[in-house]
């Protein structure tokens, strides 16, 4: 029951993890394409891109890396699975672009005329859902099964 409970609350943490990743990056199209000529929409998007990032984004990824941990303890079998390893590696990934994220805040906090084009930001929005999709194959699939 332990191990149900604890699977429960990662799928939770990874559903509000990912809906929060993919919003945040949406955000930073609009603040670099309208906040940048409206000083009151890029306050808006700032506030609306830290308490996204602050009170949900990051929190959900923490409990979904707890909750996950938590369940490889539980059963540290799937350590020695290829699958789980190249899930594992594309967590990391997605964990990398999360953070990523914050750092593209900070930026376009302090300039919404940033180094960032709109195009760049599209590009970078696409790889947590491509992420996602291989996180998801792996769990699904399991390729590679010894």
């Amino acid at each position: 029951m332990l191990y149900l409970f604890i699977k429960w609350l990662h799928i939770i943490a990874i559903i509000s993890w990912m809906a929060g990743i993919l919003y945040l990056y949406r955000l930073f199209i609009y603040h670099v394409e309208y906040g940048a000529t409206n000083p009151e929409i890029a306050k808006l998007l700032k506030l609306m891109e830290r308490r996204l990032y602050r009170y949900i984004t990051f929190p959900a990824m923490i409990v979904a890396w707890f909750a996950g941990l938590s369940m490889v303890a539980l059963n540290p079998f799937f350590l020695t699975q290829t699958w789980f390893m190249i899930k594992l590696f594309c967590i990391l990934c997605l964990s990398y672009s999360t953070i990523y994220a914050n750092q593209i805040h900070k930026q376009l906090d302090l300039n919404p005329k940033s180094s960032f084009s709109s195009k760049q930001l599209r590009i970078l929005n696409e790889v947590p859902t491509l992420l996602m999709m291989a996180i998801v194959a792996m769990v699904i699939f399991r390729p590679f099964v010894r």
